[in-house]
């Protein structure tokens, strides 16, 4: 596998667009500029697909949002977590919790033919 491969976030986005927005209201491209410092390089953040996302999770009742007017700047949509963006974020934690026991458990695996001379 070459460094230079690109990885979409894909269902994971979700969690961590849920996870920053319960620490922080945050507008789309402070929640884009976040997404891309905290994510390993290797992962694409595809700004309209996040768009897209927010969008879905309102729509889904997961996150609210409101109109900001900064200081001379365009409005800005604000989002907030909900009480059900709450529920699925835990339920994110969950399946995240159990895809790492998975992942885990391939690892020690990959160790154990390495070691055997398997690899």
């Amino acid at each position: 596998m070459s460094n230079s491969r690109s990885y979409q976030t894909g269902k994971h986005l979700e969690a961590f667009v849920l996870l920053l927005i319960s620490r922080q209201a945050l507008h789309g491209a402070g929640l884009i500029s976040r997404l891309q410092a905290l994510l390993p390089p290797e992962w694409a953040v595809d700004d309209g697909y996040v768009y897209h996302l927010l969008r879905r999770l309102e729509a889904e009742d997961a996150l609210s949002s409101r109109w900001e007017t900064g200081t001379g700047g365009a409005p800005v949509r604000v989002y907030q977590l909900t009480g059900p963006g709450r529920t699925r974020l835990r339920a994110c934690k969950a399946d995240i919790e159990l895809r790492v026991r998975s992942l885990q458990t391939f690892l020690d695996l990959w160790s154990q033919s390495a070691t055997d001379g398997r690899e």
